[in-house]
């Protein structure tokens, strides 16, 4: 059974992950204490400082979003975006990656080095029972898909509302239930069937980059110009 100590531990996080995800990732931390019912001098006693408090929400943010993924992934792409966008308990984990991207830095990186460390087992086994193509580069169009999906979820919040704009869960519900109606179905078949009809620009793009994972040749400087 839980502690006295862990059970505080629990409630603060949980009151940081969802003010963080309603108001910003730079809401004060006294939102935070009044939220959870707690003192200030409480959050620092378990947590350190206020980005310690931020270190454990990413975690718990983090691993419960890859536990959801893990679970919907086992059907098919379409099963998946279908379940993810109704399950109440992922609204708050993805607003909260949301307002982490949108601070930038090291919080942003957190975030999305995660995710492309986490997709790359279950993009292997699909490529494996080849519910997915195999890529010339993986971890380059893993992180790619990565970039293209919180960014385009990330402008559409923003195009809707400023981003400094408080969410109450219902409305960030809402949000994203308006944006896999406007473009789940352009996104299904964008990744199912792609784009061009014909190999000639992957052909010549192929031809004239250097191999995945190597370093494209530097610029010359202006006195080998000369």
């Amino acid at each position: 059974m839980p502690t006295q100590q862990e059970l505080t531990r629990v409630k603060i996080r949980d009151a940081a992950i969802e003010q963080m995800a309603r108001r910003g990732y730079a809401v004060p931390l006294r939102a935070i204490a009044d939220a959870a019912g707690v003192s200030l001098g409480l959050i620092n006693h378990h947590f350190g400082s206020k980005e310690g408090l931020r270190q454990v929400c990413d975690d718990h943010v983090l691993g419960l979003i890859a536990s959801v993924k893990s679970d919907s992934l086992r059907g098919s792409a379409v099963e998946a975006m279908a379940n993810l966008s109704r399950i109440d308990e992922f609204v708050v984990p993805t607003a909260y990656c949301l307002r982490a991207i949108a601070a930038g830095g090291a919080s942003a990186r957190r975030v999305v080095d995660h995710f492309t460390a986490d997709a790359e087992e279950y993009v292997a086994a699909a490529v494996a029972d080849g519910t997915l193509r195999p890529s010339v580069d993986e971890r380059a169009r893993i992180r790619l898909m990565t970039l293209q999906g919180f960014g385009a979820l990330q402008l559409y919040f923003s195009l809707r509302a400023g981003s400094d704009e408080e969410f109450s869960p219902s409305e960030l519900a809402g949000l994203i239930d308006d944006y896999v109606r406007e473009h789940g179905l352009a996104l299904v078949e964008l990744y199912t069937f792609g784009v061009f009809a014909q190999p000639d620009l992957f052909n010549a793009y192929v031809a004239s980059a250097p191999a995945p994972g190597e370093p494209s040749d530097p610029s010359p400087t202006a006195q080998e110009r000369a």
